[in-house]
């Protein structure tokens, strides 16, 4: 298996406006003044942001359009320090603002507009402060995964790609999952791609005691991440880690054992693959649940190419897409697409 690097060239920093030139209403004071800000602090906060995207180097295996990629560039998380300074100063801009205290169109229009950013940058951190399903085993896998140096492993050719805390399942769509596991109350797990196991727990985590969660996954030192912090809870015991890429995998599982839920977060362009193989080979218990996570694939899926702001993906969206109409036409299967995260689907044999 031969690996090369794509390095993301640097992009310019962004030039944020100065406290001078936005627009002030009233004495009310900045709130950029407790802290100092100025333009130039910021631009060199955001600076500094580029430049360690930059560094940020991605290998693709084999070099496929569809090959698995690991993390795209652009895709990683802001640095809060940049975050709080862009949205104080946008905040500056439109004090004052509402969609219900305007006098002419161009205040009502911003009014809008800021909160509907306010209510759609609150949801995700609401549900997450909200929800409570998140175990012990859950929380020092998610722990370890921010403290984990990412980029430096990749760098170091520690991992076979590089990867990011971004890349994990969800706090809120892992213990969705839980739920899910405690509803179903399966036996046997089949987990197609693992990453740092924050969702292998969560599935453990409601397993009964003979319960087993098998993960594939390509890359031998997750294999290794992961247990390291797993063999510390019960959980350890009920997790399986079949190392691999992911069809190659399915193709020598034992068939004796049938999956009562399967839960799939691989390489999006073989999700077709991983359902056929399962399928093809009789791994599905008679009422096997199967969830498919990024099935909406951040809206590729929907939208044309007009709209491609990372076109890397693209093919990534088109191969989802495909999957979407080809599980919605097959004779024996049945799904529904929730709009949750990056969508979700969750799919039965009829």
């Amino acid at each position: 298996m031969s690996l090369t690097f794509a390095v993301a060239p640097l992009a310019a920093a962004p030039v944020l406006p100065s406290r001078a030139s936005l627009p002030r209403q009233g004495p009310k004071a900045s709130p950029l003044a407790g802290a100092g800000a100025t333009a130039a602090g910021a631009a060199a906060v955001v600076a500094a942001a580029v430049q360690r995207r930059g560094r940020v180097a991605r290998r693709v295996r084999g070099g496929g359009e569809k090959t698995y990629v690991g993390r795209f560039d652009g895709t990683q998380k802001v640095e809060k320090g940049t975050t709080q300074v862009e949205e104080a100063l946008a905040a500056e801009g439109t004090r004052g603002r509402s969609a219900a205290k305007w006098s002419v169109l161009s205040e009502r229009i911003e009014g809008l507009a800021k909160e509907m950013y306010m209510l759609i940058g609150s949801i995700d951190p609401y549900c997450r402060d909200n929800s409570t399903a998140e175990g012990a085993a859950m929380k020092a896998i998610r722990q370890k995964m921010e403290d984990t140096d990412w980029a430096g492993l990749a760098e170091s050719k520690t991992t076979m790609f590089s990867y990011g805390a971004e890349m994990s399942t969800d706090p809120v769509e892992a213990q969705f999952v839980k739920m899910l596991t405690y509803m179903k109350r399966p036996k046997q797990v089949l987990e197609i791609g693992m990453f740092t196991g924050y969702g292998s727990m969560a599935i453990a985590e409601a397993l009964p005691a003979n319960g087993t969660v098998t993960s594939l996954d390509i890359d031998p030192y997750l294999k290794t991440w992961v247990e390291d912090v797993s063999k510390d809870f019960p959980e350890g015991k009920k997790h399986q880690i079949v190392v691999g890429p992911a069809l190659d995998s399915l193709k020598v599982l034992d068939t004796s054992i049938k999956f009562d839920l399967i839960f799939i977060d691989a390489n999006k362009a073989e999700y077709k693959d991983y359902l056929q193989t399962l399928m093809d080979r009789e791994l599905l218990a008679e009422d096997c649940m199967i969830i498919g996570d990024n099935t909406l694939y951040v809206g590729y899926p929907i939208l044309s190419e007009t709209y491609d702001t990372q076109p890397a993906r693209r093919d990534f969206g088109d191969a989802v897409r495909e999957f979407n109409a080809w599980v919605r036409d097959h004779p024996k299967l049945e799904q529904v697409i929730l709009p949750f995260r990056d969508g979700v689907s969750m799919i039965r044999l009829k």
